[in-house]
Protein backbone atom coordinates (compact mmCIF):
# COMPACT_ATOMS: atom_id res chain seq x y z
CA UNK A 1 0.00 0.00 0.00
CA UNK A 2 1.68 3.61 -0.86
CA UNK A 3 1.77 6.52 1.45
CA UNK A 4 -1.55 7.94 -0.42
CA UNK A 5 -3.59 5.03 0.68
CA UNK A 6 -2.98 4.70 4.03
CA UNK A 7 -3.61 8.39 4.38
CA UNK A 8 -6.87 8.40 2.86
CA UNK A 9 -8.22 6.56 6.21
CA UNK A 10 -6.30 8.53 8.79
CA UNK A 11 -7.83 11.80 7.12
CA UNK A 12 -11.23 10.28 7.59
CA UNK A 13 -10.66 8.60 11.43
CA UNK A 14 -9.87 12.22 11.66
CA UNK A 15 -12.61 13.75 10.30
CA UNK A 16 -15.29 11.23 11.97
CA UNK A 17 -13.78 12.42 15.30
CA UNK A 18 -14.46 15.57 14.67
CA UNK A 19 -17.40 15.16 13.95
CA UNK A 20 -18.21 13.13 16.76
CA UNK A 21 -16.77 15.83 18.95
CA UNK A 22 -18.91 18.70 17.71
CA UNK A 23 -22.31 16.17 18.05
CA UNK A 24 -21.17 15.59 21.64
CA UNK A 25 -20.71 19.19 22.28
CA UNK A 26 -24.16 20.07 21.35
CA UNK A 27 -25.32 17.09 22.83
CA UNK A 28 -23.71 19.14 25.89
CA UNK A 29 -25.22 22.41 25.69
CA UNK A 30 -29.18 20.50 24.89
CA UNK A 31 -28.86 19.01 27.97
CA UNK A 32 -27.55 22.14 29.96
CA UNK A 33 -30.27 24.37 28.60
CA UNK A 34 -33.11 21.44 29.44
CA UNK A 35 -31.39 20.97 33.09
CA UNK A 36 -32.02 25.11 33.82
CA UNK A 37 -35.99 24.98 34.31
CA UNK A 38 -36.20 28.45 32.98
CA UNK A 39 -34.91 27.52 29.74
CA UNK A 40 -37.07 24.07 29.72
CA UNK A 41 -40.26 26.82 30.18
CA UNK A 42 -39.22 29.15 27.74
CA UNK A 43 -38.85 25.60 25.19
CA UNK A 44 -42.59 24.80 26.39
CA UNK A 45 -43.52 28.25 26.20
CA UNK A 46 -42.60 28.73 22.17
CA UNK A 47 -43.73 25.04 21.76
CA UNK A 48 -46.83 26.17 22.84
CA UNK A 49 -47.32 29.04 21.04
CA UNK A 50 -46.19 27.26 17.51
CA UNK A 51 -48.82 24.78 17.92
CA UNK A 52 -51.76 26.71 18.58
CA UNK A 53 -51.35 29.37 15.87
CA UNK A 54 -50.49 26.69 13.15
CA UNK A 55 -53.44 24.72 14.56
CA UNK A 56 -55.71 26.97 14.11
CA UNK A 57 -53.33 28.70 10.70
CA UNK A 58 -54.42 25.35 9.01
CA UNK A 59 -57.98 25.13 10.31
CA UNK A 60 -59.06 28.57 9.14
CA UNK A 61 -57.06 28.57 5.85
CA UNK A 62 -58.37 32.00 4.12
CA UNK A 63 -61.15 33.25 6.26
CA UNK A 64 -63.53 35.72 4.90
CA UNK A 65 -61.76 39.30 5.55
CA UNK A 66 -63.70 42.42 7.09
CA UNK A 67 -63.63 45.95 6.08
CA UNK A 68 -60.47 46.97 7.53
CA UNK A 69 -58.86 44.13 6.04
CA UNK A 70 -59.82 44.50 2.51
CA UNK A 71 -58.85 48.15 2.42
CA UNK A 72 -55.36 47.17 2.83
CA UNK A 73 -55.52 44.02 0.44
CA UNK A 74 -57.36 45.49 -2.10
CA UNK A 75 -55.24 48.42 -2.87
CA UNK A 76 -52.34 45.87 -2.88
CA UNK A 77 -54.34 43.64 -5.36
CA UNK A 78 -54.59 46.88 -7.40
CA UNK A 79 -51.56 47.77 -7.40
CA UNK A 80 -50.28 44.32 -8.19
CA UNK A 81 -52.61 43.43 -11.30
CA UNK A 82 -51.86 47.26 -12.20
CA UNK A 83 -56.04 47.39 -11.91
CA UNK A 84 -57.92 50.96 -12.27
CA UNK A 85 -57.79 52.94 -9.37
CA UNK A 86 -60.84 52.79 -7.19
CA UNK A 87 -62.89 55.84 -5.98
CA UNK A 88 -61.48 55.45 -2.69
CA UNK A 89 -58.05 55.44 -2.97
CA UNK A 90 -58.66 59.50 -1.23
CA UNK A 91 -60.23 57.47 1.69
CA UNK A 92 -57.88 54.98 1.82
CA UNK A 93 -54.19 57.31 1.71
CA UNK A 94 -56.43 59.50 3.88
CA UNK A 95 -56.09 57.04 6.89
CA UNK A 96 -53.94 54.16 6.36
CA UNK A 97 -50.24 53.74 6.15
CA UNK A 98 -48.75 52.01 3.14
CA UNK A 99 -45.76 49.55 4.34
CA UNK A 100 -47.97 46.23 4.39
CA UNK A 101 -49.92 47.01 1.25
CA UNK A 102 -46.87 47.59 -0.44
CA UNK A 103 -45.39 44.87 1.05
CA UNK A 104 -48.35 42.70 0.22
CA UNK A 105 -48.22 44.23 -3.22
CA UNK A 106 -44.95 42.95 -3.88
CA UNK A 107 -45.99 39.25 -2.77
CA UNK A 108 -48.87 39.13 -4.88
CA UNK A 109 -46.10 40.19 -7.92
CA UNK A 110 -43.92 37.28 -7.22
CA UNK A 111 -47.03 34.87 -7.02
CA UNK A 112 -47.56 34.61 -3.10
CA UNK A 113 -51.35 33.68 -2.64
CA UNK A 114 -53.18 35.17 0.40
CA UNK A 115 -52.01 31.81 2.65
CA UNK A 116 -48.43 32.68 2.38
CA UNK A 117 -48.85 36.26 2.98
CA UNK A 118 -51.21 35.14 6.19
CA UNK A 119 -47.92 33.21 6.90
CA UNK A 120 -45.49 35.70 6.87
CA UNK A 121 -47.03 38.93 7.87
CA UNK A 122 -49.30 37.34 10.46
CA UNK A 123 -48.16 33.47 11.77
CA UNK A 124 -44.31 34.40 11.82
CA UNK A 125 -44.94 37.89 13.66
CA UNK A 126 -47.71 36.61 15.81
CA UNK A 127 -44.78 33.90 17.29
CA UNK A 128 -41.78 35.96 17.15
CA UNK A 129 -43.40 38.70 19.23
CA UNK A 130 -43.97 35.75 22.09
CA UNK A 131 -40.54 35.42 22.15
CA UNK A 132 -39.26 39.07 21.91
CA UNK A 133 -41.66 39.90 24.76
CA UNK A 134 -39.33 36.90 27.13
CA UNK A 135 -36.39 38.92 25.96
CA UNK A 136 -37.43 42.20 26.61
CA UNK A 137 -38.82 41.24 30.22
CA UNK A 138 -35.90 39.17 30.80
CA UNK A 139 -33.74 41.49 30.26
CA UNK A 140 -35.33 44.80 32.17
CA UNK A 141 -36.14 42.57 35.18
CA UNK A 142 -35.52 38.75 35.23
CA UNK A 143 -36.41 35.55 33.27
CA UNK A 144 -39.21 34.77 35.27
CA UNK A 145 -40.76 38.51 34.16
CA UNK A 146 -40.02 37.45 30.62
CA UNK A 147 -41.42 34.08 30.84
CA UNK A 148 -44.70 34.96 32.76
CA UNK A 149 -44.70 38.22 30.19
CA UNK A 150 -44.07 35.66 27.15
CA UNK A 151 -46.97 33.58 28.79
CA UNK A 152 -49.44 35.99 29.09
CA UNK A 153 -49.27 37.45 25.33
CA UNK A 154 -49.31 33.82 23.88
CA UNK A 155 -52.54 33.39 25.67
CA UNK A 156 -53.83 36.53 25.33
CA UNK A 157 -57.10 36.19 23.60
CA UNK A 158 -56.83 39.46 21.62
CA UNK A 159 -53.77 38.75 20.43
CA UNK A 160 -54.66 34.92 19.12
CA UNK A 161 -57.89 36.55 17.96
CA UNK A 162 -56.06 39.02 15.23
CA UNK A 163 -52.88 36.71 14.28
CA UNK A 164 -55.63 35.33 11.73
CA UNK A 165 -56.85 38.76 10.96
CA UNK A 166 -54.85 40.53 8.01
CA UNK A 167 -54.40 43.94 9.88
CA UNK A 168 -51.89 45.66 10.33
CA UNK A 169 -51.53 45.35 14.71
CA UNK A 170 -49.59 42.01 14.76
CA UNK A 171 -46.79 43.46 12.46
CA UNK A 172 -46.89 46.63 13.73
CA UNK A 173 -46.43 45.35 17.92
CA UNK A 174 -43.92 42.82 16.31
CA UNK A 175 -41.64 45.82 15.00
CA UNK A 176 -42.70 47.45 18.54
CA UNK A 177 -41.03 45.17 20.40
CA UNK A 178 -38.52 44.84 18.65
CA UNK A 179 -37.67 48.74 18.11
CA UNK A 180 -37.81 48.67 22.46
CA UNK A 181 -35.85 45.21 22.69
CA UNK A 182 -32.90 47.04 20.82
CA UNK A 183 -33.00 50.20 22.68
CA UNK A 184 -33.07 48.73 25.97
CA UNK A 185 -30.78 45.22 25.71
CA UNK A 186 -28.63 46.47 22.73
CA UNK A 187 -28.18 50.18 23.89
CA UNK A 188 -28.84 50.88 27.16
CA UNK A 189 -28.04 48.28 28.87
CA UNK A 190 -24.94 46.84 26.32
CA UNK A 191 -23.89 50.37 25.40
CA UNK A 192 -23.80 49.30 21.66
CA UNK A 193 -24.81 52.11 19.22
CA UNK A 194 -25.75 49.65 17.35
CA UNK A 195 -28.69 49.01 18.90
CA UNK A 196 -30.30 52.84 18.74
CA UNK A 197 -29.78 52.50 15.22
CA UNK A 198 -32.14 48.74 14.85
CA UNK A 199 -34.30 50.55 17.82
CA UNK A 200 -34.80 53.52 15.08
CA UNK A 201 -35.28 51.22 12.22
CA UNK A 202 -37.81 48.98 13.87
CA UNK A 203 -39.31 51.89 15.19
CA UNK A 204 -40.11 53.54 11.38
CA UNK A 205 -41.26 50.06 10.33
CA UNK A 206 -44.03 49.90 12.83
CA UNK A 207 -44.58 53.77 12.69
CA UNK A 208 -45.08 52.98 8.85
CA UNK A 209 -47.24 49.88 9.44
CA UNK A 210 -49.52 51.74 12.08
CA UNK A 211 -49.29 55.26 12.67
CA UNK A 212 -49.97 55.46 16.33
CA UNK A 213 -46.44 53.55 16.60
CA UNK A 214 -44.28 56.31 16.04
CA UNK A 215 -44.83 56.83 19.85
CA UNK A 216 -42.43 53.88 20.13
CA UNK A 217 -39.26 56.12 19.40
CA UNK A 218 -41.17 59.13 20.87
CA UNK A 219 -41.09 56.68 24.53
CA UNK A 220 -37.42 55.95 23.82
CA UNK A 221 -36.10 59.40 23.20
CA UNK A 222 -38.41 60.58 26.39
CA UNK A 223 -36.17 58.07 28.72
CA UNK A 224 -33.22 59.34 27.43
CA UNK A 225 -33.88 62.98 27.92
CA UNK A 226 -34.69 61.90 31.57
CA UNK A 227 -31.74 60.08 32.24
CA UNK A 228 -29.60 62.20 29.88
CA UNK A 229 -30.92 65.70 30.23
CA UNK A 230 -29.28 67.98 27.25
CA UNK A 231 -26.45 65.87 26.91
CA UNK A 232 -28.32 63.94 24.72
CA UNK A 233 -28.06 66.83 22.14
CA UNK A 234 -24.24 66.77 22.41
CA UNK A 235 -24.08 62.69 21.28
CA UNK A 236 -23.55 61.61 17.97
CA UNK A 237 -24.74 58.53 17.95
CA UNK A 238 -27.91 59.68 19.16
CA UNK A 239 -27.85 62.24 16.53
CA UNK A 240 -26.95 59.52 13.52
CA UNK A 241 -29.86 57.82 14.89
CA UNK A 242 -32.08 60.26 14.12
CA UNK A 243 -31.06 61.19 10.92
CA UNK A 244 -30.92 57.48 10.28
CA UNK A 245 -35.05 57.67 11.19
CA UNK A 246 -35.47 61.08 8.89
CA UNK A 247 -33.63 59.01 5.96
CA UNK A 248 -35.91 55.85 6.48
CA UNK A 249 -38.58 58.35 6.62
CA UNK A 250 -38.16 60.31 3.77
CA UNK A 251 -39.71 58.80 0.88
CA UNK A 252 -42.89 58.60 3.33
CA UNK A 253 -42.73 62.26 4.06
CA UNK A 254 -42.68 63.62 0.26
CA UNK A 255 -45.32 61.15 -0.03
CA UNK A 256 -47.67 62.92 2.97
CA UNK A 257 -46.79 66.71 1.66
CA UNK A 258 -47.66 65.47 -1.91
CA UNK A 259 -51.30 64.97 -0.68
CA UNK A 260 -51.32 67.67 1.77
CA UNK A 261 -50.47 65.61 4.99
CA UNK A 262 -54.04 63.81 4.48
CA UNK A 263 -53.69 61.31 7.11
CA UNK A 264 -52.93 64.40 9.69
CA UNK A 265 -56.17 65.66 8.74
CA UNK A 266 -58.10 62.73 9.17
CA UNK A 267 -56.73 61.97 12.60
CA UNK A 268 -56.70 65.57 14.12
CA UNK A 269 -57.99 67.91 11.62
CA UNK A 270 -61.78 69.88 12.02
CA UNK A 271 -63.95 66.97 11.07
CA UNK A 272 -62.08 64.16 12.88
CA UNK A 273 -64.42 62.21 15.04
CA UNK A 274 -61.85 62.81 17.82
CA UNK A 275 -62.11 66.12 18.32
CA UNK A 276 -65.99 65.53 19.14
CA UNK A 277 -65.17 62.91 21.31
CA UNK A 278 -64.75 63.66 25.38
CA UNK A 279 -61.38 62.52 26.74
CA UNK A 280 -61.59 59.11 27.48
CA UNK A 281 -60.53 58.33 31.09
CA UNK A 282 -62.37 55.30 30.62
CA UNK A 283 -59.70 53.44 28.70
CA UNK A 284 -57.55 53.35 31.45
CA UNK A 285 -59.53 50.46 33.46
CA UNK A 286 -61.22 49.29 29.79
CA UNK A 287 -57.26 48.23 29.37
CA UNK A 288 -56.53 45.98 32.62
CA UNK A 289 -60.12 44.64 32.24
CA UNK A 290 -59.20 43.17 28.87
CA UNK A 291 -56.90 40.93 30.63
CA UNK A 292 -59.52 39.19 32.72
CA UNK A 293 -59.91 38.54 36.37
CA UNK A 294 -56.81 36.82 36.91
CA UNK A 295 -53.98 38.82 35.34
CA UNK A 296 -56.33 42.44 36.51
CA UNK A 297 -54.76 40.84 39.79
CA UNK A 298 -51.18 40.77 38.76
CA UNK A 299 -51.27 43.92 37.20
CA UNK A 300 -52.33 45.90 39.90
CA UNK A 301 -50.11 44.02 41.93
CA UNK A 302 -47.77 45.39 39.41
CA UNK A 303 -48.72 49.18 39.77
CA UNK A 304 -48.03 48.59 43.40
CA UNK A 305 -43.90 47.26 42.60
CA UNK A 306 -43.45 50.61 41.21
CA UNK A 307 -44.03 52.99 44.06
CA UNK A 308 -40.32 52.94 44.63
CA UNK A 309 -40.28 54.63 41.37
CA UNK A 310 -42.55 57.52 42.25
CA UNK A 311 -41.34 57.97 45.91
CA UNK A 312 -37.87 57.83 44.65
CA UNK A 313 -38.41 59.89 41.56
CA UNK A 314 -35.75 62.70 42.46
CA UNK A 315 -32.98 59.98 42.75
CA UNK A 316 -34.50 58.68 39.29
CA UNK A 317 -34.34 62.40 37.50
CA UNK A 318 -30.66 62.36 39.12
CA UNK A 319 -29.40 59.19 38.28
CA UNK A 320 -28.67 58.50 41.31
CA UNK A 321 -29.85 55.21 41.15
CA UNK A 322 -30.19 53.50 37.83
CA UNK A 323 -32.13 50.62 38.97
CA UNK A 324 -35.21 51.93 38.87
CA UNK A 325 -34.41 52.61 35.18
CA UNK A 326 -36.38 49.64 33.59
CA UNK A 327 -39.43 50.92 35.75
CA UNK A 328 -38.72 54.66 34.16
CA UNK A 329 -39.11 52.82 30.46
CA UNK A 330 -42.01 51.32 31.36
CA UNK A 331 -43.83 53.71 33.23
CA UNK A 332 -43.04 55.97 30.26
CA UNK A 333 -43.98 53.21 27.96
CA UNK A 334 -47.68 52.88 29.63
CA UNK A 335 -48.20 56.68 30.20
CA UNK A 336 -46.95 58.72 27.14
CA UNK A 337 -49.57 55.47 24.91
CA UNK A 338 -52.27 55.91 27.33
CA UNK A 339 -51.97 59.72 26.91
CA UNK A 340 -52.72 59.87 23.13
CA UNK A 341 -55.35 57.75 23.51
CA UNK A 342 -57.40 59.31 26.04
CA UNK A 343 -56.44 62.98 25.17
CA UNK A 344 -55.78 63.18 21.27
CA UNK A 345 -57.15 60.10 19.30
CA UNK A 346 -59.82 59.80 22.02
CA UNK A 347 -61.03 56.48 21.01
CA UNK A 348 -59.80 53.11 21.54
CA UNK A 349 -60.42 49.47 21.52
CA UNK A 350 -58.88 46.31 22.24
CA UNK A 351 -56.48 45.95 19.30
CA UNK A 352 -55.48 49.57 19.29
CA UNK A 353 -54.57 49.69 22.32
CA UNK A 354 -52.27 46.28 22.02
CA UNK A 355 -49.13 48.47 22.52
CA UNK A 356 -50.43 49.35 25.71
CA UNK A 357 -51.15 46.00 26.67
CA UNK A 358 -47.47 44.42 26.23
CA UNK A 359 -46.32 46.93 28.72
CA UNK A 360 -49.46 45.47 31.07
CA UNK A 361 -47.92 42.19 30.32
CA UNK A 362 -44.65 42.85 31.72
CA UNK A 363 -46.27 44.94 35.12
CA UNK A 364 -48.51 41.73 35.64
CA UNK A 365 -45.16 39.63 35.30
CA UNK A 366 -43.79 41.29 38.04
CA UNK A 367 -46.44 41.43 40.18
CA UNK A 368 -46.31 37.67 39.93
CA UNK A 369 -42.71 37.58 40.78
CA UNK A 370 -43.41 39.82 43.71
CA UNK A 371 -46.34 37.38 45.03
CA UNK A 372 -43.70 34.56 44.58
CA UNK A 373 -41.21 36.50 46.50
CA UNK A 374 -42.78 37.03 48.86
CA UNK A 375 -44.78 33.78 49.68
CA UNK A 376 -41.23 32.58 49.63
CA UNK A 377 -40.10 33.57 52.71
CA UNK A 378 -42.46 31.35 54.45
CA UNK A 379 -42.95 28.40 52.01
CA UNK A 380 -40.85 28.11 48.52
CA UNK A 381 -44.18 25.21 47.02
CA UNK A 382 -47.07 27.67 48.29
CA UNK A 383 -45.28 30.50 46.47
CA UNK A 384 -45.23 28.55 43.24
CA UNK A 385 -48.53 27.45 43.65
CA UNK A 386 -50.04 30.47 44.06
CA UNK A 387 -47.75 32.18 40.93
CA UNK A 388 -49.08 29.09 38.76
CA UNK A 389 -52.98 28.95 40.09
CA UNK A 390 -52.74 32.76 39.13
CA UNK A 391 -51.09 32.74 36.03
CA UNK A 392 -52.11 30.08 34.72
CA UNK A 393 -55.97 30.39 35.28
CA UNK A 394 -55.77 33.59 33.27
CA UNK A 395 -54.64 31.59 30.80
CA UNK A 396 -57.02 29.58 30.79
CA UNK A 397 -59.69 32.43 30.38
CA UNK A 398 -57.90 33.77 27.91
CA UNK A 399 -57.86 31.21 25.40
CA UNK A 400 -60.94 29.72 25.93
CA UNK A 401 -62.20 33.57 25.13
CA UNK A 402 -59.84 33.21 21.78
CA UNK A 403 -61.46 29.69 20.60
CA UNK A 404 -64.89 31.15 21.26
CA UNK A 405 -64.30 34.44 19.27
CA UNK A 406 -62.43 33.44 16.14
CA UNK A 407 -64.55 29.85 16.02
CA UNK A 408 -67.69 32.67 16.11
CA UNK A 409 -66.06 34.67 13.62
CA UNK A 410 -64.54 32.54 11.12
CA UNK A 411 -67.77 32.28 8.78
CA UNK A 412 -68.54 35.77 9.01
CA UNK A 413 -69.05 38.00 5.64
CA UNK A 414 -68.38 34.63 4.07
CA UNK A 415 -71.04 35.69 1.90
CA UNK A 416 -69.38 38.84 0.70
CA UNK A 417 -66.27 36.71 -0.20
CA UNK A 418 -68.55 33.95 -2.49
CA UNK A 419 -70.15 36.52 -3.59
CA UNK A 420 -67.09 38.22 -4.84
CA UNK A 421 -65.16 35.29 -6.54
CA UNK A 422 -68.59 34.40 -8.54
CA UNK A 423 -68.38 37.48 -9.31
CA UNK A 424 -65.09 37.36 -10.72
CA UNK A 425 -65.92 34.24 -12.73
CA UNK A 426 -69.32 34.97 -14.59
CA UNK A 427 -68.03 38.71 -15.26
CA UNK A 428 -66.37 40.60 -17.71
CA UNK A 429 -63.19 42.11 -16.18
CA UNK A 430 -64.13 45.31 -17.26
CA UNK A 431 -67.97 45.41 -15.14
CA UNK A 432 -68.65 48.02 -12.54
CA UNK A 433 -70.18 46.79 -9.47
CA UNK A 434 -72.45 49.30 -6.77
CA UNK A 435 -71.91 47.59 -3.00
CA UNK A 436 -71.44 48.47 0.34
CA UNK A 437 -68.90 46.04 0.97
CA UNK A 438 -66.66 47.70 -1.82
CA UNK A 439 -62.95 46.89 -0.50
CA UNK A 440 -63.88 43.10 0.26
CA UNK A 441 -65.45 42.96 -3.46
CA UNK A 442 -62.49 44.43 -5.06
CA UNK A 443 -60.17 42.17 -3.91
CA UNK A 444 -62.50 39.36 -3.98
CA UNK A 445 -64.03 40.13 -7.75
CA UNK A 446 -61.15 41.82 -9.04
CA UNK A 447 -63.93 44.63 -10.75
CA UNK A 448 -64.43 48.19 -10.17
CA UNK A 449 -66.62 48.37 -7.23
CA UNK A 450 -68.23 51.60 -6.06
CA UNK A 451 -70.23 52.51 -2.82
CA UNK A 452 -73.99 53.65 -2.73
CA UNK A 453 -72.54 57.50 -2.39
CA UNK A 454 -72.23 60.39 -4.45
CA UNK A 455 -70.88 64.10 -3.14
CA UNK A 456 -72.28 63.41 0.46
CA UNK A 457 -71.59 67.11 0.43
CA UNK A 458 -74.84 68.30 -1.39
CA UNK A 459 -76.69 66.32 1.31
CA UNK A 460 -79.03 68.53 3.76
CA UNK A 461 -77.18 69.42 6.66
CA UNK A 462 -77.23 67.55 9.31
CA UNK A 463 -78.50 64.25 7.16
CA UNK A 464 -74.87 62.30 7.81
CA UNK A 465 -73.77 61.25 11.26
CA UNK A 466 -69.63 61.62 12.36
CA UNK A 467 -69.67 57.87 11.20
CA UNK A 468 -70.97 58.13 7.39
CA UNK A 469 -74.60 56.87 8.18
CA UNK A 470 -77.44 58.39 6.56
CA UNK A 471 -79.50 59.65 8.61
CA UNK A 472 -83.35 57.65 8.99
CA UNK A 473 -85.55 60.17 7.98
CA UNK A 474 -87.71 60.93 4.81
CA UNK A 475 -85.89 63.99 3.52
CA UNK A 476 -82.66 62.48 4.40
CA UNK A 477 -82.99 59.08 2.80
CA UNK A 478 -84.88 61.01 -0.51
CA UNK A 479 -81.74 63.70 -0.52
CA UNK A 480 -79.43 60.24 -0.38
CA UNK A 481 -81.21 58.20 -3.24
CA UNK A 482 -81.25 61.50 -5.57
CA UNK A 483 -77.33 61.22 -5.35
CA UNK A 484 -76.96 57.84 -5.92
CA UNK A 485 -79.45 57.83 -9.06
CA UNK A 486 -76.84 60.93 -10.04
CA UNK A 487 -74.08 58.40 -9.43
CA UNK A 488 -75.29 55.75 -11.37
CA UNK A 489 -75.65 58.09 -14.38
CA UNK A 490 -72.14 58.98 -14.40
CA UNK A 491 -70.45 55.45 -13.39
CA UNK A 492 -73.31 53.59 -15.52
CA UNK A 493 -72.64 50.70 -13.28
CA UNK A 494 -74.36 46.91 -14.56
CA UNK A 495 -74.03 45.02 -10.82
CA UNK A 496 -76.09 46.11 -7.85
CA UNK A 497 -75.51 44.20 -4.85
CA UNK A 498 -76.96 44.38 -1.25
CA UNK A 499 -76.51 42.55 1.38
CA UNK A 500 -77.33 42.70 5.06
CA UNK A 501 -73.52 44.19 6.13
CA UNK A 502 -72.34 47.25 6.56
CA UNK A 503 -75.40 48.58 7.63
CA UNK A 504 -73.51 51.66 8.77
CA UNK A 505 -72.99 52.52 4.74
CA UNK A 506 -76.09 51.48 3.57
CA UNK A 507 -79.32 53.15 3.60
CA UNK A 508 -83.01 52.24 3.49
CA UNK A 509 -83.56 53.24 0.56
CA UNK A 510 -80.68 50.62 -0.99
CA UNK A 511 -82.65 47.38 0.54
CA UNK A 512 -86.04 48.48 -2.16
CA UNK A 513 -84.06 50.02 -4.60
CA UNK A 514 -83.97 46.97 -6.91
CA UNK A 515 -87.79 46.22 -7.26
CA UNK A 516 -88.66 49.61 -7.61
CA UNK A 517 -86.40 50.17 -10.48
CA UNK A 518 -86.90 46.49 -11.97
CA UNK A 519 -83.29 45.24 -11.59
CA UNK A 520 -83.04 41.88 -12.79
CA UNK A 521 -82.13 39.15 -10.03
CA UNK A 522 -79.01 37.24 -10.57
CA UNK A 523 -77.64 35.29 -7.64
CA UNK A 524 -77.94 35.08 -4.08
CA UNK A 525 -75.60 34.20 -0.92
CA UNK A 526 -76.51 32.44 2.85
CA UNK A 527 -74.47 31.99 5.79
CA UNK A 528 -73.72 28.23 5.94
CA UNK A 529 -75.49 27.92 9.03
CA UNK A 530 -78.78 29.61 7.43
CA UNK A 531 -79.29 28.42 3.94
CA UNK A 532 -83.42 29.56 4.44
CA UNK A 533 -82.70 33.07 4.05
CA UNK A 534 -80.51 34.94 1.83
CA UNK A 535 -77.99 37.66 3.24
CA UNK A 536 -76.25 38.58 -0.03
CA UNK A 537 -77.51 39.53 -3.70
CA UNK A 538 -76.13 40.26 -6.64
CA UNK A 539 -79.04 42.26 -9.17
CA UNK A 540 -78.16 43.58 -12.89
CA UNK A 541 -78.83 47.35 -14.37
CA UNK A 542 -80.94 46.58 -17.44
CA UNK A 543 -79.46 48.69 -20.61
CA UNK A 544 -80.07 51.70 -21.17
CA UNK A 545 -81.21 52.13 -17.25
CA UNK A 546 -83.51 54.66 -16.22
CA UNK A 547 -84.02 54.96 -12.18
CA UNK A 548 -87.20 55.93 -10.99
CA UNK A 549 -87.30 59.08 -8.47
CA UNK A 550 -87.47 58.69 -5.05
CA UNK A 551 -90.50 57.80 -3.67
CA UNK A 552 -92.36 56.44 -6.90
CA UNK A 553 -93.05 52.81 -7.55
CA UNK A 554 -92.17 50.63 -10.30
CA UNK A 555 -92.93 47.66 -8.38
CA UNK A 556 -93.70 43.94 -9.93
CA UNK A 557 -94.86 41.08 -7.79
CA UNK A 558 -93.14 37.80 -9.23
CA UNK A 559 -91.30 34.49 -8.53
CA UNK A 560 -87.98 33.30 -9.82
CA UNK A 561 -88.01 29.69 -8.73
CA UNK A 562 -87.59 29.32 -5.03
CA UNK A 563 -87.28 33.48 -5.19
CA UNK A 564 -89.93 35.64 -4.08
CA UNK A 565 -89.59 39.42 -4.72
CA UNK A 566 -91.42 43.02 -3.19
CA UNK A 567 -90.62 46.36 -3.68
CA UNK A 568 -92.33 47.20 0.10
CA UNK A 569 -90.11 44.86 2.03
CA UNK A 570 -86.26 44.84 3.18
CA UNK A 571 -83.94 42.38 2.25
CA UNK A 572 -84.32 40.19 5.70
CA UNK A 573 -87.74 40.67 5.32
CA UNK A 574 -88.30 39.52 2.25
CA UNK A 575 -85.77 36.60 1.70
Amino acid sequence: MDAKDSAEPKSSRANETEEDNTIEIRKDRIKKLIKDNENLLLILLLGFTIIFRLYYFFKLGNQPIWWDEGDYLAIAKVWALNLPTPEWMAHFTGMRPLFLPLLWTLFFKIGFGESLVRFFTLLLPSIGSVYVLYLLGRDMYSKKVGLAAGMMLSTYWVWNFYSFRLLTDIPAVFFGLLSFYFFWSWYEKQGKPKGLYLSMLFGVLAFSTRFPYALVPVTSFAYLFITRKFSIFKDKTIWKAVLLALILLLPYLIYLASINFAPLQFYFGEKAVSIKNPIQWNLIPMSFSLLHGFWLILSIIGLVALAPLFLGFDLVWKQKDKSMNPSLLLVLWMLIHFLFYIAIIRAGNDRWLLMITMSLFILGAKGMVLIYEYVKKYSKIVGIIIALIILLGGAYQNIAHSVDLIEGKKTSYIAVREAGLWLRENTPQNARIITPSIVQNQYYSERDSYDLFYNNSLLPEGCMDLYGATVVNDSCQKASEELFNEKVAVVKPDYYVISVYEPVFTPQWAYSYPQRNNLAFINAFFQPENQQQAVLVIYKFPEDFIPVAPGESNCKFYEEGFYIQHCKFYIKQYL
